[in-house]
């Protein structure tokens, strides 16, 4: 028999935007993972059922017939997400090009229509698939002929049941679904079931009665508190019962026999999949709609990049070859490339790849031609890399690292293709070459590609030989140049790249060679102190234990607390009673051996991470040279490692050895400069709180100005309690704690936690606005932006899990506190960097510690080099309130930051 196949393509689209992430979107920003989701289904439900004719229904935007029977008919549901609505439009497109029949019915939902289409194809003969993720489907299933295929989550998750399977699945057979969803209710669509009534019980009553009628009749022989339960909710069980069953007679002109598929257009497909990006469904859909197509659809006209490689022989042929490119004009960036003996920018470099003629792939490679180092530069290759021609590279800063080892300073880059695909899409955490090349250029590397590490798979052919590998990279970001450039417009973050990103590119790869100085000494004593403290922790814990046990061993540990101390559990795993941190915390005080072991966890992590790390990262220079990464994390922040720097303790007492152990260059002191408050000051200026901006206007001491009014005192008589209270809510604030969160951090219960929050939003109700205002905005258009720019996507808010969501909520709230701090930062160390640089001199910035900056200064310098610091910092950007900075000079980065 012919198989008709009905899909309802509201409950498809909506499947698909909650099972995929908001940042699903194309260079442009046009977010697609709706209608990318609701388009894979469709091709891959065609290619595995094969129907002979596909027909699509939605529901319209009219109230239907059972809007007006019942008003408050699906009155609960939230509104349909923004980020939705725009993408319904784009799936009817999808749709119409693929010339697929549409059939709707003002007054009624998709549902009915689907229904009177069922009807009929079975009356003619035909079988018929039903694709949803609507329950109330079921009651159309009917052998031999009607199945449903139902959407059980995500895009690919499907069931498909015959009459058989609806009764496996339900406990009653289609035929009496209705009643069964009659009693079980609908919460989605507001129609309450029965209490106590669930879906054994449910099938159980159906199943023994047949009908409403008959169970009701009955209703006084079940039990006292289900009969009670039955009786007083017949009316909407009966009212539920007509709002459920779907009509199989609306009054269609279209027959479903004579609905089919049209002949699509190849080179409408064509230019709709390029446009929403979607060139992995190509293949799948050739396969699936092949032979409806009007003809083949083309295989796609991706560039393949393929260099031809010059490699000088004399460092007189390498002068030749650049001045040569570099005569002819340079039209747009200069895509470069490099390759490194080991870690890149962290060891010698192998050589370097510059492209002087992208048309032909031309592309010159740079070694030393007697050790295949690249020792030394040319005077024309410090030409090109020095001087005003804009570059494009992909991760530029190992490599302007590297060249600065060299006595080359990069001074033209233009655009890096790594940071501005982090700028594009923050969520990322690979952002490989060959992935950007192919969705922004259309382009693909001929031979060897870099892996998803970014190592090379040479091979073992002459076409995968270094330099030619490295050659096409090079090809690949100049080809990258102009597309990603365009995404960076369109998106409205080209000046955060340009004034932002890109300067600071140079800042850091300065910072990282030159690197930190310490004092070994200091830090070999330091670690053997704590190596100390570890064994007498470790022996005071065994001690405590009355028997030897290995300390580390969860299970181990798990029996010595909670069975042979008999220490009150408070956290129960998949493998047993926790004994992280947050439990021990909660033990203390039951017994000695918590505080000896939570003393042994932080002194042996110290030991591990600083008192070994830091040892282990001192260079044959004496310093240490940390690396600063722009693209981990998504709120903008910095991060460092090779050695963690940022992570080094604040408060402890081994956090202020830690720091005693840096020391400046001999004829340098250290200077410290970290802005005070930032995150609470970008909390004002976005908030514009009268109370918040005063204080800080003022001067005032805003966590004292804070308590008196969440405690209602006078500023003067807050206790030091009452401030340090205060001072948790503010700072939580700026990360999206909740009440949970500060009960955990000030020991009580979250009720009276959310107390103290909500005086805080009494006391300061432009905050609350705010926050709640980021939310709504994020959950429109998927997500944030800084005053700046910066966005970042949170498909989190998305999420139909609440956990999910809420913390998708948090994330929101905070993304543009932390995010404007971030660029605020950032762009302090670009204008401070600058200022050096125009001051002249010696004085140099060495290092960043989150919003901390560490500089080496001539003690005859000190006074000139604050006030740079202090416009560099200060005058970054211009908040409602002032940007407050905090600078010391000493002969350690602990005697300056104190």
């Amino acid at each position: 028999m012919p198989t008709v196949m009905l899909v309802d393509g509201n409950s498809l689209t909506y499947r698909a935007y909650f099972a995929l992430p908001t940042d699903l979107a194309t260079a442009s920003g046009q977010v697609t993972n709706a209608v990318f989701g609701f388009t894979s289904m469709l091709v891959n439900l065609v290619r595995d059922h094969r129907p002979d004719r596909i027909v699509v229904t939605f529901d319209l935007p009219e109230p239907t017939f059972r809007h007006k029977a019942v008003t408050t008919y699906k009155a609960n549901r939230d509104a349909t997400p923004d980020l939705l609505v725009q993408q319904m439009e784009l799936v009817r497109r999808v749709v119409d090009t693929l010339a697929l029949p549409v059939v709707e019915a003002p007054g009624f939902e998709a549902d009915d229509v689907i229904a009177t289409l069922a009807e009929r194809a079975k009356v003619a003969g035909e079988d018929v698939i039903i694709v949803t993720g609507d329950r109330d489907s079921y009651q159309l299933v009917e052998n031999p002929h009607v199945r449903v295929l139902y959407n059980r989550r995500g895009v690919s998750d499907y069931a498909l049941y015959d009459e058989e399977g609806i009764l496996e699945r339900t406990g009653v057979k289609p035929s009496d679904y209705v009643f069964y969803a009659a009693l079980r209710g609908d919460p989605s669509d507001n129609l309450p079931g029965v209490p106590g009534v669930g879906e054994k019980t449910a099938a159980k009553l159906v199943n023994k009665y047949g009908t409403i009628d008959e169970l009701f009749a009955h209703a006084a022989e079940q039990t006292p508190k289900l009969a009670q339960s039955l009786e007083a909710n017949e009316g909407q069980v009966r009212m539920n019962a007509q709002m459920m069953a779907l009509i199989r007679d609306v009054d269609l002109a279209e027959e479903v026999t004579s609905l089919r598929v049209g002949s699509i257009d190849a080179d409408e497909v064509a230019e709709l999949f390029g446009f929403l990006e979607f060139s992995s469904l190509q293949a799948r859909f050739s396969e699936a709609f092949g032979a409806y197509l009007s003809a083949p659809l083309a295989a796609g006209d991706a560039r393949v990049l393929e260099a031809e490689v010059t490699v000088p022989g004399t460092a007189v042929e390498a002068a030749k070859a650049l001045e040569a490119a570099i005569a002819s004009g340079v039209d747009g960036p200069v895509g470069v490339a490099a390759d490194w003996l080991g870690d890149p920018g962290r060891s010698p470099l192998a050589g370097l790849a510059v492209v002087t003629d992208a048309a032909a792939g031309e592309v010159a490679w740079f070694p030393d031609p007697a050790t295949g180092v690249l020792t030394g530069c040319d005077d024309q290759v410090v030409a090109l890399l020095g001087g005003d021609v804009p570059l494009v590279a992909h991760d530029a800063k190992p490599l302007l690292r590297s060249l600065l080892g060299l006595e080359v300073e990069v001074s033209g880059l233009a655009l890096d293709t790594k940071l501005a695909a982090y700028l594009l899409d923050p969520a990322d955490a690979r952002y490989d070459l060959a992935e950007l090349l192919a969705r922004y250029a259309g382009a693909e590397m001929a031979g060897a590609e870099p892996t998803p590490s970014d190592q090379l798979d040479l091979g073992d052919g002459p076409s995968d030989q270094p330099h030619q590998v490295i050659a096409r990279r090079a090809l690949a970001v100049e080809a990258l140049a102009g597309p990603m450039r365009e995404a960076l417009e369109v998106r409205g973050l080209a000046a955060l790249n340009d004034d932002v990103e890109v300067p600071l590119v140079r800042v850091l790869a300065r910072m990282e060679d030159l690197g930190v100085g310490v004092d070994r000494d200091a830090l070999q004593g330091l670690a053997d102190r704590l190596v100390a403290e570890v064994a007498e922790e470790r022996a005071a814990i065994v001690a405590t234990a009355g028997h030897e046990f290995n300390v580390n061993s969860t299970p181990q540990l798990r029996q010595v607390l909670f069975e042979e101390l008999g220490l009150t559990p408070h956290k129960k795993t998949k493998t047993g009673y926790s004994t992280d941190a947050a439990t021990l915390e909660k033990l203390r005080g039951e017994h000695p051996i918590v505080e000896h072991l939570l003393r042994y966890r932080e002194v042996e992590k110290l030991r591990s991470t600083y008192g070994e790390g830091l040892l282990s990262e001192i260079a044959p220079d004496g310093r240490i040279h940390a690396t600063f990464n722009q693209t981990v994390a998504r709120t903008g922040r910095l991060s460092s490692d090779q050695p963690n720097l940022h992570n080094i303790p604040v408060r402890s007492e081994e956090g202020r050895l830690f720091r005693r152990a840096f020391v400046p260059a001999p004829g340098y002191r250290l200077c410290v400069a970290d802005y005070n408050q930032i995150e609470l000051r970008c909390i004002a200026h976005l908030s514009q709180d009268p109370g918040l901006v005063g204080a800080f206007t003022a001067g005032d001491d805003i966590h004292a100005q804070t308590a008196a009014r969440i405690f209602e005192v006078d500023a003067d008589e807050v206790t030091v309690a009452q401030r340090s209270t205060a001072k948790m809510v503010s700072y939580g604030l700026a990360y999206g704690m909740e009440a949970y969160g500060l009960g955990q951090r000030l020991s009580i219960p979250t009720g009276e936690a959310q107390v103290i929050l909500d005086a805080y939003f009494e006391g300061f109700p432009n905050v609350r606005a705010y926050m709640e205002g980021a939310v709504a905005d994020a959950r429109e258009k998927g997500y944030t932006e800084t005053l700046f720019g910066r966005r970042r996507q949170i498909p989190e808010l998305a999420s139909r899990v609440r956990a999910v969501r809420q913390a998708g909520e948090r994330q929101a709230m905070n993304a543009g506190i932390q995010g404007l701090a971030a660029d605020i930062f950032k762009l302090a160390l670009v204008r401070l960097d600058r200022g050096l640089e125009d001051r002249g001199g010696t004085s140099r910035l060495i290092l960043q510690v989150h919003d901390e900056v560490v500089l080496e200064v001539p003690p005859a310098d000190e006074a000139e080099i604050t006030a740079v610091v202090l416009d560099a910092m200060s005058g970054a950007f211009d908040l409602a309130v002032p940007l407050e900075v905090n600078l010391a000079f000493g002969d350690t980065w602990a005697d300056a930051k104190a």
